[in-house]
């Protein structure tokens, strides 16, 4: 069977969408591919500015032999004109004169006719030029699809024509299942000196983490990445919903592999069950990484510096120390030009609003806060309602961007408010053709509308507020952007009959992990349920099933999302919910266990029976005489569940096992090691019960004699498997052969925004 080939050689890349500017930019990016040298931007004077010239460094790298000129359009059908060169005329005969035009290309978005190029070549000859060369898109678009690395460098194309005219069917289909709606983005991408970081970090390590504050362009960045892959090379790409996905696509055997992982912590709030399973998984990362497997993951900065301590000492030394991370909101002012640009001309905007802010836009670019879906957003007319007075409104919407988003939804009509209320409710997946009954009644209710007026608002909506998507044969409406949940999360918050709607009608999984009380401490970006509304938040929080992983979100809900005062409310109705059961994870330390600081908050309460702190106790004790984990010494109020004489036992244990097992532990462990694994990860045990019981015996002069021995012990153990380590060279990342992108020229003379109100 013959294999897939690609199709339609001559298509229209829509490259009159471009601008001047990054018309540019393509063509230099081209002619370097083209001349395989150098090529530097060089703006003669008498050109005023209108158009670019590209200087061609020599073999020797010092003797100017060249000269590109590009001419853009942006009428999608102009064909190139005889005359269009003869504005250039002068310049060319200055630029022979100067010995800079001795091979000179005259490069158009248009099309170019065989006789109109014959016609410019001979006038070019005419004025001195030895080598004159005449290309138009069609010329262009040949390099596009002859050079994978063309299109990393210049990753914009992808978004300007059918995929199947640069890929194979199969790299075509992988990658738009890849880019879903990012796809859209495309057309518009700027690559940055974040990019430019990724691609070099994926090449060195084959891990990257993405980290910025929302609108940044962090899930862009990372389809792009992942499409280059797939174009590039031979590489199965997979996109995992949160890390509990991994599993199911990882083979340490194949190196062939690149996992991206969007939101890989949550995507508005941290979600404790992605932490659990990452921490799970980092021993497992460590080894993917060393068999050439590549992973990025895509993160809101302060769910990271949220996650990150709960990680511990299984986090990756990649992340720990930073090495692997980027933050992709460090924007220069030139990059943030071309991405305010690329969104104003491909947007809805009219000409003339475009014309009547466009002397602003310059000090807009300036502003740090300028961020690419901000930029999209101005170049929407349904955003930008409440824009008036200039320039102060433009700062403000880019200075001030929830408080303009939250300001646009309330000038919704009802029914598109409802609608959005009830995406909000169905964590951004509601299906498009069956509502849940009972919230779409309840939101309907609330603002006077019906279902079918909801349908309705939706349709109108897509696009613009909320996205389509497809799930396997589920389709189902989702935010645009995560942003827009913050915005109708401080809506609900403000509103106490949409609160009350929001507790009754919310799943109780939303309510676990999207809700914090008032009085309890605060959880950025989460709907904040006032004191008044405390009674019907605890009446669905009774509602929890006693099922394992349903116990795990309701105990860490009330650990860490509901005030003590109320706590001990649900406590009092509720006793029997101390006895049930949450999950035992065995990764995570049992000092962390959320039923375990629950029932020595209720201790600490009085409402701890007699009978489940025993058997607490009990389960302490196991755990760290049987399974190493002796964490819990150094907490007090878990301690004080403890009678003395319990105390007694549990310290004589500690003692005996000290003394002797754990010698014979270590020798276990370094029996059992992979060399080629994370070793201290495979000691890890050891090492934490000789740091946790260092707490109880500090004073025994004995205890550290022992103690040090062991220790040494210990490292000496690491050192002799780190001996058995293999010497194979460790596998090389596809990425080494990626370029990272052009950086932005320098810009002078004619504005970036000159034509785009054209």
């Amino acid at each position: 069977m013959t294999a897939s080939k690609a199709q339609a050689y001559h298509v229209d890349f829509a490259l009159h969408t471009l601008g001047w500017k990054a018309f540019q930019d393509l063509c230099a990016q081209v002619m370097e591919e083209e001349l395989r040298a150098s090529v530097s931007v060089y703006r003669e004077a008498q050109d005023g500015g209108q158009d670019a010239v590209f200087l061609v460094k020599g073999a020797d790298g010092l003797t100017t032999v060249g000269t590109v000129q590009c001419k853009f359009s942006g009428k999608p059908e102009q064909r190139l004109r005889a005359s269009d060169i003869t504005g250039e005329l002068a310049n060319v005969e200055q630029l022979v004169a100067k010995k800079m035009a001795t091979v000179y290309y005259f490069v158009t978005s248009m099309g170019v006719d065989a006789d109109v190029a014959r016609a410019i070549r001979e006038r070019l000859s005419a004025q001195g030029v030895s080598e004159p060369h005449v290309v138009g898109k069609e010329w262009l678009l040949g390099k596009i699809k002859a050079s994978p690395r063309l299109r990393a460098l210049v990753p914009r194309v992808y978004g300007l024509g059918d995929l199947s005219t640069i890929l194979d069917e199969r790299c075509a289909a992988q990658t738009l299942a890849l880019l879903g709606e990012h796809r859209k983005a495309l057309h518009v991408y700027v690559p940055t000196a974040p990019h430019r970081a990724a691609v070099n970090i994926l090449a060195q390590h084959k891990l990257v983490l993405l980290l910025g504050a929302p609108a940044t362009g962090k899930s862009t960045l990372a389809a792009i990445l992942a499409m280059m892959a797939v174009d590039k090379n031979d590489v199965q790409v997979f996109k995992c919903d949160g890390p509990l996905e991994l599993k199911q696509h990882w083979n340490p055997h194949d190196n062939k592999r690149l996992f991206w992982v969007d939101d890989a912590f949550g995507a508005n709030l941290l979600m404790p069950d992605y932490v659990n399973a990452w921490v799970e998984f980092m021993p497992k990362l460590k080894t993917a990484l060393d068999h050439g497997c590549h992973f990025i993951l895509t993160s809101r900065t302060h769910i990271w510096n949220e996650a990150e301590p709960r990680l511990g000492s299984r986090n990756h030394p990649l992340l720990t120390a930073g090495t692997a991370v980027v933050h992709v909101g460090d924007l220069t002012e030139s990059e943030r030009e071309q991405i305010l640009y690329n969104h104003l001309k491909a947007g809805t905007q009219p000409s003339s609003w475009k014309a009547r802010i466009k002397s602003y836009l310059p000090q807009l670019s300036k502003q740090n806060s300028l961020l690419p879906e901000l930029a999209r957003r101005l170049g929407d007319k349904d955003y930008t309602g409440n824009i008036t007075t200039l320039p102060d409104d433009l700062l403000r919407f880019i200075a001030q961007p929830q408080e303009f988003l939250v300001q646009t939804f309330k000038e919704l009509a009802p029914e598109q408010q409802a609608a959005l209320t009830l995406v909000f409710l169905a964590r951004s997946r509601l299906p498009v053709n069956t509502f849940p009954e009972e919230e779409a009644a309840l939101v309907a209710a609330s603002y006077g509308v019906t279902t079918a007026n909801m349908t309705q608002a939706l349709f109108r909506l897509g696009g613009s507020f909320v996205i389509r998507r497809s799930d396997g044969d589920q389709d189902y409406w989702a935010f645009w952007h995560p942003t827009f949940a913050d915005a109708i999360s401080e809506i609900l918050s403000k509103r106490p009959d949409l609160i009350s709607v929001y507790v009754r009608g919310a799943g109780l999984d939303t309510l676990l992990t999207d809700v914090v009380c008032e009085g309890a401490p605060k959880v950025r970006d989460a709907v904040v349920v006032p004191r008044s509304n405390s009674d019907a938040l605890i009446d669905r929080l009774l509602e929890t099933p006693d099922e394992e992983s349903s116990n795990e979100h309701l105990f860490e809900f009330l650990n860490r999302r509901l005030p003590e005062d109320l706590v001990q409310k649900l406590l009092q109705r509720a006793p029997e919910l101390l006895g049930r059961q949450g999950i035992r994870v065995s990764w995570r330390r049992i000092r962390s266990q959320e039923m375990v600081r629950l029932r020595a908050t209720a201790h600490h309460m009085g409402l701890l029976s007699d009978e489940i702190r025993a058997e607490t106790t009990a389960m302490l004790e196991e755990e760290a005489i049987y399974s190493l984990d002796a964490s819990f010494v150094s907490d007090d109020s878990i301690l004080a569940l403890f009678r003395p004489s319990e105390l007694m036992r549990l310290t004589a244990g500690l003692l005996s096992k000290l003394n002797s097992e754990i010698s014979e532990k270590i020798a276990d462990c370094q029996s059992e090691a992979d060399p080629d694994g994370d070793i201290d990860s495979q000691f890890e045990k050891v090492t934490d019960f000789l740091d946790d019981i260092w707490y109880v015996f500090e004073g025994s002069s004995a205890f550290k004699q022992k103690h040090d021995e062991l220790i040494a012990e210990l490292e000496q153990a690491k050192r002799e498997v780190e001996a058995r380590k293999s010497d194979d060279d460790e596998e090389t990342s596809f990425f080494n052969s990626m370029p990272a992108a052009a950086r932005p020229q320098q810009q002078r003379g004619r504005s970036i925004f000159s034509d785009v109100d054209e």
